[in-house]
């Protein structure tokens, strides 16, 4: 049975009138569906002795005649805990037997909460509930008071919930048993062999939570076999600093004995704040243990206190009643935005800022400014926009009030659009001093520069004439000469602010000659004694400029964390060339919630609309139908697939829609295959990509704040492709569904008709002709561009995918390589040992996988084994076989970086050089890439040193081993030492640079982590990047992960922060883009044994078809002009499929810029193939 270990609690109910509370309601709280929580319990605590309380959980029973009776039948995931200033914790809840609840919470159960409060002071918690919009939360409290399990029945696999095993050996093995248990069905069991060394060989729970100074008393059981030693328990008493302050011991005796019992009873030291305890067989033979429990007979000097029921109801102003109303003259798309006054004093009107980059990526980039209109209760308000924020002045708002803002919007220009409400004017004070730069010479006053106004290496800070009206007399100007040590340079300026204000920050940029970089504002978020804020200190402006760019406006809103006082405004770059600035203004704004989209409303009499949309373009539920809808075709090469997706849409939910398809066949009685159809999943989104990062303690609920970059939203969002051809269709929501037709190799040219109907219950819903047209070509099997996706697992990827990586890497293997799509490495990896100055070697199953690799799937390249990576970051090389890399101890901080220890480099060239001479042998060495170091931190100079060291040390094995390197950008001091160079596509080498390098004899991939995230409007970077590969002459491009998990990724379309270092000795949380890491969702949460594609996925497949397009033409341009024919049209199509990219870029996180005309990438395509049939004939 579970026993609740609890403080000691004074629980007090009573319902709290409206009267003013001692703190701020909070909102929004994470993942609140755009709504509000109407109740709350606070939870007062005093901690009477010297040590501080850090994230010490505190459990408080939730029961019928309880404080926290309020939060039985709710959801455990929808509820949210606080402090007292709001920044929000995990928690957990169990029910009566110990298992965790997500859903409804039963009578009897507990909530576990973590308590912050120093030595000798109080502070007060708050559980808030009463939110049905909210979604549930993915993360949980895992520390907990008492004993875990401590009957050892909960559990699976091979050991009990909230227990672990020690390592096994042939003498000594813990294990999980039913061997004659104490109680219920299972105990735990160890043995040791007669002989074996006495050890101890335990099953134990660590980081079991006491209080200082309280009172425990320890039960437990224990039976015994031909014991030579001692059997019982063991406890260590102890804290951070040292885990043993105390270690009793609980012997229950040897030799040969039935279920006896054990106790003991201590007072926990005052510093103490953890218990261990396991078992004991510290001898040799056969041990059995079960029912240990923990009991608090004296509660320290801890005292808790739930108190009075809090309730916020507020009204709303602005609601229509029915959503299907719609303004007269307003267009068809709506963003719902919401102003909250939780107070009990009516608030001023202020100016209301709304993300507008949010509007504007809803339209996929194809926002239209004039289309605008703000209304509340379809009354139409002046608004304007200033960069990424659209402002409005509100009404003033009563107590406890929500107003319900409506943002129309359309995404091309409406005819006859009256301007009912003209844009107005600038309308914010600026917090900035100096922000137009027109005071002060010859530096302005109030800005830092980084460095003289004259440098001696060259830098340049000076006041401008900007040359732009409405900019004023004068702007800053830097001036950075190429060739200088990669530094950060520009101006700054600090301006102290509010915890928990919003404030609006813009700046006009504008670049000069910046090829190797870009400019963007960055921001740095200070606590008042100057030390960077707990949770998102340093971000920036969503959008920077590079290479040449006339002045640009950026803006953005940032919420300030609760420990704030200080906005840093950092205008630098680590880029050369030559940067302006001007108009740099901050402003603190209401912050109005965008809590949605939707559009207008179709009848439910309406008929179902059905409508095609190019694969490259995500369908959203809140996408209209078209007035005029275009031909369902699609055109195909032979030995091709090819995508035709619908959009559905109906006034009505429709259960069970089925979709049928008529194969295609030609005009002569050619028959393709039936398409394949899938249903578009939507996945949710919480908060748009870029990558987050907190210091905050674990038990903080961790949640972004920086200024997201990508032009996504929260929301739903396309990604998984569902093997399924019925689906249940909601009222007003449009629901995608794909096509996929395979072509055949040397398939007929010509067009094929089918049919496709959409039927409920038999009856005819849609019914329309489509056409697949085949090109006179079919493309080859094997791929002329290389799109590398690393096979790896997350954090508990083996729980949603269901096997172990090793039994369920082959079927990832094959399911890339069928869309054309490579793997990053051949496994399993060979066996290599180095054993006392010899290498041991078997390569049985990696050179059967390789054969399955290279000659059955025609697969281009792969990574050496794993083994020969070195390191990462800014982190010494690894040890190898247990030689380290240089003389000390790590991080190696006083070594020699350039002189590697001769015993490393002798078992490290020792084991590669086998290696290498095996796969020359089999003939697969042109294909082996050395990946040696991700992202290495070349800014250290002992990191410069160390690459050089470690590529000389690979490549006197043998010159020819190619070296790579995700680098992203190019390091000069690495010339001649790297092979194949990662680099980013967006722009962080130069075009010219990159053709110097491959003029040198380099090779040049590109590096695209984070690039293909799930929440930007197309999936164009996934389709671009061998366009671009084509363009630059890469070879290949990478991505780090085809199924790296962290959440079921149904539920869950974001990452959880993951624990991470960089650099020895710095850890932090980080979070990555939504979608990074993976584009293969596991069957198994679906309901299928097979993993599931998604439109992402299908996309990359569809850009490596697209480079043989480009590949064929060029070859068949070149045959041309050597027999002397014409191959203008041909040369025309190739460039302007070439057009499509560029670089520099705004990178794969803004398709809507990077692809602003997806139907150019169409006719790009049905240009080239017409071309190829020419010249083919």
């Amino acid at each position: 049975m579970y026993s609740p270990f609890r403080w000691s609690c004074l629980l007090v109910v009573l319902n709290c009138s409206l009267s003013a509370f001692a703190a701020d309601w909070q909102h929004p709280l994470a993942l609140d569906g755009g709504d509000y929580w109407r109740a709350r319990v606070p939870v007062a605590i005093a901690n009477e002795t010297d040590q501080p309380l850090d994230g010490t959980p505190l459990e408080i029973a939730i029961d019928p005649q309880g404080a926290l009776a309020e939060l039985i039948g709710e959801k455990a995931g929808q509820i949210r805990v606080t402090d007292a200033g709001g920044t929000e914790m995990l928690f957990v809840v169990y029910d009566r037997s110990g298992m965790k609840v997500e859903g409804e919470i039963p009578a009897g159960a507990s909530l576990v909460l973590p308590v912050e409060c120093k030595g000798k002071s109080t502070a007060t918690c708050y559980i808030y509930s009463g939110n049905p919009s909210a979604w549930l939360v993915p993360d949980y409290l895992e520390a907990r008071p008492g004993l875990i399990n401590g009957s050892v029945e909960l559990g699976g696999g091979d050991s009990p919930d909230g227990w672990s095993h020690d390592a096994a050996d042939d003498e000594h093995r813990a294990s999980w048993s039913d061997e004659n248990p104490h109680s219920g069905k299972r105990c735990l069991k160890t043995i040791v062999t007669p002989g074996a060394e006495a050890t101890w060989i335990a099953t134990r729970q660590d980081g079991i939570h006491i209080v200082g100074g309280a009172r425990y008393r320890v039960e437990a059981w224990a039976r015994a076999e031909n014991v030579k030693g001692s059997a019982g328990w063991y406890l260590h008493v102890g804290n951070a600093q040292n885990s043993m302050l105390s270690a009793p011991m609980l012997t229950a005796g040897d030799g040969t004995f039935d279920w006896k019992k054990v106790a003991h009873e201590f007072t926990a030291p005052d510093d103490a704040d953890r218990l261990s305890l396991g078992t004991v067989l510290r001898g040799t033979g056969t041990a059995w243990f079960d029912d240990v429990s923990l009991t608090c007979l004296e509660p320290g000097r801890v005292r808790t206190a739930v108190q009075a029921v809090q309730r916020m109801t507020l009204e709303e102003v602005g609601r229509w009643k029915s959503p299907s109303f719609w303004p007269q003259g307003a267009p068809d798309r709506r963003a719902m935005v919401r102003i909250y006054n939780f107070s009990d004093q009516p608030r001023r009107g202020a100016v209301v800022s709304v993300d507008l980059e949010m509007i504007r990526g809803r339209s996929r980039g194809r926002l239209d400014l004039d289309s605008i209109r703000v209304a509340l209760a379809g009354r139409f308000v002046r608004h304007t926009c200033q960069g990424n924020a659209l402002l409005f002045q509100s009404d003033e708002l009563p107590a406890r009030t929500v107003a319900c803002y409506d943002v129309f919007f359309a995404d091309g220009k409406l005819p006859d659009t009256k301007d009912e409400a003209a844009p107005a004017g600038n309308i914010l004070p600026n917090l900035v001093i100096n922000g137009g730069f027109e005071q002060g010479r010859p530096l302005p006053e109030a800005w830092s520069p980084t460095g003289p106004a004259e440098g001696k290496d060259g830098v340049r800070f000076s006041v401008d004439d900007p040359g732009r009206a409405g900019l004023g007399a004068a702007c800053a100007r830097m001036d950075v000469p190429g060739g200088l040590p990669e530094s950060w340079r520009g101006w700054r300026q600090t301006v102290p602010v509010r915890p928990g204000a919003t404030y609006l920050l813009s700046a006009w940029l504008k670049c000069k000659g910046l090829e190797a970089g870009e400019v963007r504002v960055h921001v740095h978020l200070r606590k008042a004694d100057g030390g960077l804020v707990t949770t998102g200190g340093m971000t920036s402006l969503s959008r920077g400029i590079a290479g040449t760019t006339d002045w640009t406006l950026t803006s953005g809103l940032f919420t300030m964390p609760d420990d704030a006082a200080q906005f840093q405004i950092h205008m630098t770059t680590t880029a050369a060339g030559t940067v302006w600035h001007d108009g740099v203004s901050l402003a603190e704004v209401e912050h109005g919630q965008l809590v949605g989209f939707n559009c207008r409303t179709m009848a439910a009499t309406e008929n179902l609309a059905v409508w095609p949309v190019p694969s490259v373009v995500k369908v959203f539920p809140d996408d209209p139908a078209p007035k005029a809808t275009d031909p369902w075709q699609v055109s195909v090469a032979g030995n091709e697939r090819e995508v035709l997706q619908l959009a559905v849409r109906a006034g009505r939910s429709i259960d069970g829609v089925q979709v049928r398809v008529e194969p295609p066949v030609g005009s002569k009685g050619d028959k393709l295959p039936a398409p394949e159809v899938n249903v578009v999943g939507y996945v949710p989104i919480d908060y748009p990509t870029s990558y987050y990062q907190s210091d905050a303690p674990a038990w903080h609920r961790l949640i972004p704040t920086q200024r997201p970059q990508c032009d996504g939203w929260p929301g739903l969002w396309p990604d998984p492709l569902l093997p399924a051809d019925r689906f249940d269709l909601k009222a007003n929501a449009t629901q995608a569904v794909w096509l996929t037709f395979n072509v055949p190799k040397n398939a007929p040219a010509g067009d094929y008709t089918g049919k496709v109907q959409l039927t409920e219950d038999g009856r005819v819903l849609a019914e329309q002709a489509y056409t697949v047209h085949v090109w006179g070509f079919s493309l080859p099997d094997e791929n002329h561009v290389a799109a590398i996706y690393d096979v790896r697992y997350g954090r508990s990827g083996s729980q949603y995918w269901g096997r172990p990586l090793d039994q369920m890497y082959p079927e990832l293997v094959r399911f890339l390589a069928e869309r054309r799509l490579s793997p990053d490495a051949i496994k399993p990896e060979p066996r290599i040992r180095y054993v006392e100055g010899r290498v041991e070697a078997d390569f049985t199953e990696y050179d059967r996988a390789a054969e399955f690799y290279f000659d059955e799937l025609g697969l281009p390249f792969s990574y050496t084994p794993h083994t020969f990576y070195l390191f990462g970051w800014g982190h010494p090389p690894k040890t190898f076989f247990g030689e380290q890399p240089y003389a000390g101890e790590a991080p190696y901080e006083e070594a020699d970086r350039s002189k590697l220890r001769p015993e490393y480099k002798k078992a490290y060239q020792a084991c590669l050089k086998v290696y290498w001479d095996h796969v020359k042998e089999k003939g697969w060495a042109d294909r082996i890439v050395l990946y040696i170091s991700d992202e290495p931190h070349d800014w250290h100079a002992h990191i410069g040193i160390q690459m050089k060291a470690l590529c000389d040390m690979i490549h006197e094995v043998d010159p020819a081993i190619p070296i790579y390197s995700s680098t992203w950008k190019h390091v000069p001091d690495w010339d001649g030492y790297l092979d194949v160079w990662g680099i980013g596509h967006y722009g962080r080498v130069a075009v010219d640079k990159m053709a110097e390098l491959q003029q040198a004899g380099d090779r040049i991939w590109f590096t695209t982590d984070g690039q293909m995230c799930t929440d930007t409007p197309y999936c164009a970077v996934e389709r671009l990047l061998p366009h671009y590969c084509f363009k630059y002459g890469a070879d290949a491009y990478e991505f780090w992960g085809a199924s790296w998990l962290t959440y079921d990724p149904y539920r869950y379309g974001w990452h959880s922060y993951i624990r991470q270092s960089s650099e020895p000795g710095k850890f932090y949380w980080v979070r990555y883009p939504n979608g990074d890491g993976f584009l293969i969702y596991p069957g198994g949460p679906v309901g299928q044994k097979a993993p599931v594609s998604s439109i992402r996925l299908e996309n990359a497949r569809e850009g490596v078809e697209d480079y043989e397009y480009l590949y064929r033409l060029k070859s068949l341009i070149q045959q041309a002009e050597a027999a002397g024919r014409d191959v203008s049209q041909a040369e025309q199509a190739l460039a302007e499929a070439g057009g499509l990219v560029d670089i520099p870029n705004a990178g794969g996180r803004y398709s809507s810029k990077i692809l602003p005309d997806p139907e150019a990438l169409l006719r790009a395509r049905i240009k080239l193939a017409k071309a190829i049939e020419g010249l083919s004939r």
